[in-house]
């Protein structure tokens, strides 16, 4: 889910985020996109088991730790609401843990356009959309970068070939 940090701080459960038994959706008002417009989509299935289980029992138990009553969805060890700035250190150091790379979050986004656009260069004017963006300019560059990564990797394999060829 492509999500700006701020917005993906900010969510609320019951306002920008909506849990049920099903689904959970996020719906983000307008003012936590950049764009202005509301966005709107349903957590990954392979997503949701993860966020039930940290909403319903990892997040109760560091609130009721901390004491604390609200309807922040990040929280930190005492329950207090994380801010913006806490969450990007925690999301590159888990990322390195789990796969040996710092990544920042924005990388997500960028991995998200360029990766549909890879995969489907028909529907990069999809990327606009899923990024809340208000022109196409984005999309474009990613689908630039994703035909470009194409071209290197034929290139590649192109001169892998000739050298076989060669020997």
């Amino acid at each position: 889910m492509p999500m700006r940090r701020r917005a993906f701080a900010g969510l609320q459960i019951g306002i920008s985020l909506h849990v049920t038994a099903d689904t959970i959706t996020v719906a983000l008002p307008g003012d936590l996109t950049k764009s202005g417009q509301p966005w709107e989509a349903d957590v990954p299935q392979c997503v949701e088991p993860l966020l039930h289980r940290y909403v319903n029992e990892a997040r109760l138990f560091l609130m009721e730790r901390g004491q604390q009553h609200h309807n922040v969805l990040w929280v930190g060890r005492s329950g207090t609401p994380l801010k913006k700035a806490a969450l990007s250190p925690r999301i590159a150091e888990q990322t390195l843990k789990l796969t040996g790379r710092r990544i920042p979050p924005h990388f997500f986004r960028d991995a998200a356009a360029t990766t549909l656009a890879r995969s489907s260069p028909e529907h990069a004017k999809l990327i606009r959309p899923i990024l809340a963006h208000t022109s196409f300019g984005t999309a474009e560059h990613h689908y630039i970068h994703a035909q470009t990564i194409e071209a290197g990797r034929d290139y590649a394999a192109l001169i892998n070939q000739k050298k076989k060829v060669r020997r």
